[in-house]
């Protein structure tokens, strides 16, 4: 039988793969934070998971190292509206940041939820299961009837290189410009 507020389908109609969750949220940085809890505490009997390709959560706060790194709008614009941020420092240290998110995570039972080293390589949506079937790069597998893409606008495999005259000078070991 079909239940709506779990979005679930007759068994018998269904080709499972993998784990199933209603909700598959990708990415752990602060938009994939927020949605895991506006799930968990204003949609609780939807089950979701969280997949984060990389080792840990913060997204850009987490991927960027170097020296100095700091928001660059103001963290009261930034911040949760369920955990408003409570430091004096508007703008924020990367540090101050991850702190915050990590805070955010422990004290709304979020981890759980997240799994590390998924990286999703094929999502294909399924109309007739009316489902979406994803694949991680490590094998395994998920379904979920919706996918909330949480990526930020940053594609880190292969960031912008801007050319510009003299730019063989500011390559790092391994050639990557900074």
């Amino acid at each position: 039988p079909t239940r709506v507020d779990s979005f679930l389908f007759p068994p018998d109609k269904i080709e499972m793969a993998g784990e199933h969750f209603d909700v598959v949220v990708v990415g752990a940085g602060i938009s994939g934070i927020a949605a895991a809890h506006h799930l968990k505490t204003r949609c609780p009997n939807l089950s979701f998971v969280v997949l984060e390709r990389r080792k840990n959560f913060g997204g850009t706060w987490d991927l960027f190292k170097y020296p100095g790194i700091r928001s660059d709008s103001d963290m009261f614009t930034m911040g949760f509206e369920h955990r408003p941020w409570g430091s004096p420092k508007l703008i924020a240290p990367k540090e101050d940041i991850l702190a915050y998110l990590k805070k955010t995570i422990d004290d709304g039972g979020l981890a759980k939820h997240i799994r590390f080293h998924k990286n999703i390589v094929t999502a294909d949506w399924n109309t007739s299961q009316a489902r979406w079937s994803l694949q991680c790069q490590d094998g395994s597998s998920f379904t979920c009837n919706f996918l909330y893409g949480c990526t930020g606008y940053f594609e880190h495999d292969k960031p912008f290189e801007p050319e510009f005259p003299g730019a063989d000078r500011f390559r790092a070991n391994g050639g990557i410009l900074v």
